[in-house]
């Protein structure tokens, strides 16, 4: 299994206590101590991930913090620091930052944190807010929502999400249909047409490398997604995004 590829912004290198024992040994690691060259990578090169390492989340850190602009997108951010304080998280949270470690946690932690980050970044959100119904009718769906999203960006077919579920597939669909108004197909399509919508507003990246980032087999089944979904490309698609949310084009 390939490595998860982590951008991350480390000013003081040295003084990172995870940098050779978790970042460096775990993931595929790009690094840069400039904040300008962070925010350029973040929109250009597709990772699972963004970690900004600071010694310790001070005054001062919080003021760079505030200089990187918002950093809300479809890659999670976390950041690492020796401590923390809540005038830090505050500000933090308000600039998209989704998880924080701090030099105590411990290494096999850590790790636990940015799995989690890489696996629930954006999707729980959306399907908090897009099939709220679904989690208030069935507890099937809150767990099969909560395969799709540990599965992510695998895509897990109709059986394979029954037999996870350990009902037949007649019984999924029904509560598909009951909880969200989708079959499990056009549910698992629609997210991942989510996904590619978020990547496009936030990134730089085209529709191929998209395609690539999701797992899709070729280029042309995202397209057909979009096709299904949207009733238009994904290039027209892109269109909308200059005056929609990918929020507001599903709905």
């Amino acid at each position: 299994m390939s490595k998860h590829r982590i951008l991350l912004f480390c000013p003081e290198q040295k003084k990172c206590i995870y940098h050779n024992c978790i970042f460096i040994k775990e993931y595929e690691i790009f690094t840069t101590n400039i904040e300008e060259n962070f925010i350029t990578y973040l929109k250009n090169i597709p990772v699972d991930a963004a970690i900004i390492c600071f010694y310790s989340a001070n005054v001062q850190d919080v003021e760079k913090l505030l200089g990187l602009n918002a950093l809300t997108g479809p890659i999670p951010v976390l950041t690492c620091s020796k401590d923390l304080n809540p005038e830090f998280i505050r500000i933090a949270a308000q600039r998209g930052i989704s998880r924080f470690i701090v030099s105590d946690m411990g290494i096999e932690k850590v790790k636990e944190i940015i799995i989690d980050a890489i696996r629930n970044h954006g999707l729980k959100e959306f399907l908090n807010d897009h099939f709220l119904n679904g989690y208030d009718l069935s507890p099937y769906i809150c767990k099969l929502i909560d395969e799709i999203v540990y599965n992510f960006p695998h895509r897990l077919n109709v059986t394979e999400s029954a037999n996870k579920l350990k009902i037949d597939r007649g019984w999924l669909y029904k509560l598909c249909k009951q909880s969200c108004g989708k079959s499990p197909t056009c549910l698992l399509r629609t997210i991942w047409v989510h996904q590619a919508l978020r990547m496009m507003q936030h990134t730089k990246l085209d529709n191929l490398d998209i395609a690539l980032h999701l797992n899709y087999t070729e280029q042309s089944s995202m397209a057909r997604d979009f096709h299904k979904v949207l009733g238009c490309s994904p290039s027209e698609a892109r269109m909308l995004l200059t005056k929609h949310s990918p929020e507001e084009i599903l709905n």
